[in-house]
């Protein structure tokens, strides 16, 4: 109705969840990216969470359209179904066709031996079910049951729930205790904040065929829009719709705060969000307050700055000791290691010992490249720790242990793919398509004694495109090179995996094709 009003193409607020209009804040490309991990990987069971119209199932579709065919699915929408309907619907989701089973046991023979074919052929399952806070617990148990199909130590299948948060208080109950054990990721999409909200608008309102979406919606207006809605997706596009609806009738091209706010009212989304009043404070009142709050703030942290500098100054260097011990301070610019260990050897030892934690490290390394859009990434792999050298002589961090001693050095894994993700590979392919962007070559070293470096070299044909080195700093350690492919780079290409004595480890071979034209 107001699309040619607004030189709109289409109605850009639609309730529906559609792919076309999907937006990815923060919150939610890290769910997609935790998903698609989770079917790659074949990680079993991945729990969803978030409250009501905060774009779960929008989410769900959009993993869905980027599967490509190695990947079965079956999508559960409606979970309201007693064990004897889940098994006829999974069976005639599975195999296409109407199957008549004289058995539970039947039917679990056959669906296992599909998973081990699938498996052979390379190919992953994945069972989606929606709105799974509505499963009764009898049903939850059939699904706890089936994800016991494993072959080889290999998960036959993926379970995703997906859920409002009353499925986390299902899960907690003593009779789900086994079923929680089994979920090995779990991730929760919060509402978007204003600049989430924002983004939100404006993508839509482009897809829809904006120009500009400034031009319709106003800064405060979308600052209304966030404020009643709470960030919740479901209620902006409600809000949103219901406001150029008002501003077409009114015959006005700028939406504005108080139409929104008359939209809300209209509504009775109030009854909705109870807890959201009618009253947006106006930008010149928020950064008001703002500035009152901060002001004091800095002026009494100044004052204890100062008292806090005279009092150390007045101290001995013994005395400050105790107070940064006191407040939980080091002052590492102030040591030094007389036994000769490099900073970064220290950190692994203390990793190693638990004082830093387990968690891994990202690293851009400046190597030498051919090519400026070839780059290097590494990963610590915590493993054996590297020993100091001696109290003298100071080691660099790639330094030789022993000259010439790297027979047990071998690559563990070595794949292309289309992205690395907590460190694994994800897309892991040997074929891709000239649009792909940029590949990754993952290496898994293990044997390493010493700091040493391997090296990863592009070939397009045999023409040499990129050659990266890589350090390895421990027994067993991961890293990845990634190299820009353009849309003409169409052929045979491979990586050699290099020894620091230039011998081949590991040839990854894979294959550049057209981009397929879609149908208009």
């Amino acid at each position: 109705m107001y699309t040619d009003f607004y030189n709109l193409d289409e109605a850009p607020f639609r309730l529906t969840p559609s792919p076309r209009f999907l937006y990815l804040g923060k919150s939610h490309k890290e769910a997609l990216a935790l998903l698609t991990y989770g079917v790659m990987e074949r990680k079993g069971f991945i729990l969803l969470t978030g409250d009501v119209g905060t774009g779960k199932t929008t989410m769900i579709q959009a993993l869905l359209t980027n599967l490509d065919t190695s990947v079965t699915r079956v999508y559960l929408s409606n979970p309201l179904l007693s064990s004897k309907d889940f098994i006829d619907y999974l069976a005639f989701s599975t195999f296409k066709k109407r199957l008549h089973f004289r058995s539970k046991a039947e039917f679990l023979i056959e669906f296992e031996e599909f998973l081990r074919q699938c498996l052979h052929h390379q190919k992953n399952f994945v069972l989606i079910i929606d709105e799974a806070q509505d499963l009764s617990f009898d049903l939850l148990e059939e699904i706890r049951l089936l994800s016991n199909m494993e072959y080889a130590d290999e998960k036959l299948i993926n379970i995703f729930l997906v859920g409002q948060p009353e499925l986390n208080r299902k899960l907690s109950e003593p009779r789900c205790r086994a079923l929680l054990q089994r979920i090995s990721y779990r991730y929760h999409i919060p509402p978007l904040d204003f600049e989430g909200t924002r983004g939100y608008l404006g993508t839509r309102l482009k897809i829809a065929g904006a120009r500009k979406g400034n031009d319709i919606f106003s800064k405060s207006a979308i600052e209304a829009i966030h404020h009643c809605s709470q960030g919740y997706p479901r209620v902006i596009n409600i809000l949103a719709d219901n406001s150029l609806l008002l501003g077409y009738s009114e015959g006005k091209r700028k939406i504005t705060a108080p139409m929104v706010r008359q939209s809300y009212e209209d509504m009775s989304l109030k009854d909705v969000f109870p807890g959201n009043g009618l009253k947006t404070p106006e930008p010149y009142e928020t950064k008001k307050v703002k500035q009152i709050h901060i002001g004091r703030f800095w002026k009494w942290a100044a004052v204890l700055l100062f008292l806090v500098v005279l009092v150390i100054m007045g101290m001995s260097q013994r005395a400050r000791n105790i107070l940064w011990e006191l407040f939980g301070l080091k002052q590492a610019h102030h040591q030094v290691f007389s036994d000769g260990i490099t900073k970064q050897r220290l950190l692994l030892e203390k990793e190693q010992n638990g004082e830093t934690g387990r968690s891994a490290n990202n690293e851009e390394i400046s190597g030498p490249v051919s090519h400026d859009d070839a780059t290097e990434t590494q990963e610590v792999e915590p493993g054996e720790i590297l020993q100091p050298q001696g109290p003298k002589e100071k080691v660099s961090p790639l330094k030789r242990e022993n000259e010439g001693s790297f027979s047990g050095l071998t690559v563990k894994e070595g794949v292309i793919c289309r992205d690395i993700y907590r460190r694994r590979p994800l897309g892991v392919g040997d074929k891709f398509e000239a649009s792909v962007g940029k590949l990754y070559c993952f290496s898994n070293i293990i044997g390493a004694r010493s700091p040493v470096e391997i090296t990863h070299v592009w070939y397009f044909g045999n023409a040499e495109r990129a050659r990266i080195k890589l350090a390895v700093r421990s027994f067993s350690w991961r890293t990845y090179s990634s190299k820009v492919i353009r849309s003409q780079d169409i052929g045979n290409w491979h990586v050699d995996v290099l020894s620091p004595e230039g011998e081949v480890l590991r040839t990854l071979q894979f294959k550049i094709s057209p981009q397929k034209k879609q149908a208009s």
